[in-house]
């Protein structure tokens, strides 16, 4: 691998001496139809004999073949697929949520729905539909998340006090 220091390598001090030349450029779009002017070119350094670049000779022009004409756009009819009745039984998604959990129950639930290879919205959804038939069932899951939620409130309302007692100290 060759060294960076331009002392010991000669090649790169000599690439890095080296002065490019600055050529105008007309980016202008106005100038389409007009042949190309020359570049102005200043700064022109000329090459040695023993860096002379060699040159391809120029590739033969290619034969001339003979295209067929591309239809015009409105000619061109595209026919969209038509969509089967399955795709309009499919199961759509509703809007993403952000679940809360409690700490304990987060962690052994994201265990069970991994081992499992399922996801948390997916057993929601297989849980609620289970329940949904169940009218004992629905009964215990609302008496237990009512008595659940009254709780969060307990302790919401008891952090939110702790924390202005803890400005006014």
């Amino acid at each position: 691998m060759p060294d960076k220091n331009p002392v010991e390598n000669p090649s790169l001090a000599a690439f890095r001496k080296k002065k490019r030349p600055k050529v105008n450029r007309d980016t202008s779009l106005s100038a389409q139809n007009e042949p190309a002017a020359e570049p102005v070119v200043d700064n022109l350094t000329p090459i040695p004999a023993t860096q002379a670049i060699p040159v391809e000779p120029a590739a033969p022009a290619p034969k001339e073949t003979r295209t067929k004409q591309a239809k015009p756009a409105t000619a061109v009819v595209i026919k969209a697929p038509t969509l089967p009745k399955q795709m309009d039984e499919l199961i759509t998604v509703g809007q993403r949520r952000n679940i809360r959990l409690e700490e304990k129950l987060d962690t052994e639930i994201e265990q069970f729905v991994r081992d499992k290879k399922l996801s948390i919205e997916i057993l929601l959804e297989a849980l609620y539909l289970i329940a949904k038939d169940d009218k004992e069932l629905m009964d215990k899951t609302l008496t237990l998340g009512n008595e659940r939620m009254q709780e969060r409130k307990e302790a919401g309302k008891l952090r939110r006090i702790y924390v202005q007692m803890q400005k006014y100290k």
